[in-house]
């Protein structure tokens, strides 16, 4: 049975992957001089959460208008609420601040707030599996035991249209759960086609930049990605 079910997961990812690689288009990024964008003068920070099994704290920092546009369209809309119930609007975050609930320590992830942080995903031990939940170790949240932080995170405007979005390239860090020793291990990235996530020490990523398509795989303990090209498609 075991063998059956190997077989089974590796052709399902042989079927994504090659899905990906010959159907998805490239998203380049139009403009040869990317453009930093300015620091957002008014950046809030208001909701702070606990990273499992760590004395640490966190809470991102977010630009306060995109945050007053969107509860304002929600009280429009006559469905505004909490604030967890709104966590899966596209809020600009510009940055994370720490803090230790021992010894009061504090700390910002980035020293500015010029870039736009995508996705942030806690790696670490999961919840041991249980029936009604046996993929635990591929939940990108659900941690016991959170060991490093993950970053997606767009650094200038590639694309010419003035904002920091997902359509910007984009580069790949990891970061203590402190928030401290920030490292990126993949940088110009236009998509990220496939993250497969393989326990907490590794992560394959398949990525496109330019008219390129590249697999990474990345370690990260020692935060270092082995990076090859793949083929050309036609």
């Amino acid at each position: 049975m075991s063998k059956q079910w190997w077989k089974v997961s590796l052709l399902g990812i042989v079927m994504v992957v090659a899905g990906c690689s010959t159907t998805t288009k490239p998203e380049v990024a139009v403009s040869t001089s990317p453009v930093p964008v300015a620091a957002p003068k008014d950046v809030w920070m208001n909701q702070f959460e606990q990273l499992n099994g760590t004395p640490y704290l966190y809470a991102p920092i977010y630009v306060a208008e995109q945050e007053r546009k969107s509860i304002l369209k929600q009280i429009k809309s006559a469905s505004y609420s909490s604030y967890d119930e709104r966590k899966d609007y596209q809020i600009d975050i510009r940055n994370y601040m720490f803090v230790h609930r021992d010894n009061l320590s504090a700390g910002k992830l980035l020293t500015n707030n010029n870039s736009r942080i995508l996705e942030l995903e806690q790696i670490g031990e999961p919840f041991p599996p249980s029936k009604s939940n046996t993929d635990a170790m591929n939940r990108p949240s659900g941690v016991k035991t959170v060991k490093t932080l993950w970053y997606v995170r767009a650094e200038a405007d590639t694309n010419a249209d003035k904002l920091l979005s997902d359509l910007d390239r984009k580069q790949i860090g990891i970061s203590d759960v402190s928030g401290a020793n920030y490292t990126e291990v993949i940088k110009d990235i236009d998509k990220i086609l496939l993250v497969s996530r393989l326990g907490i020490d590794r992560r394959v990523v398949i990525y496109t930049s330019g008219d390129k398509r590249f697999v990474a795989n990345i370690d990260i303990p020692t935060r270092k990605a082995t990076i090859k090209e793949l083929p050309p498609i036609n």
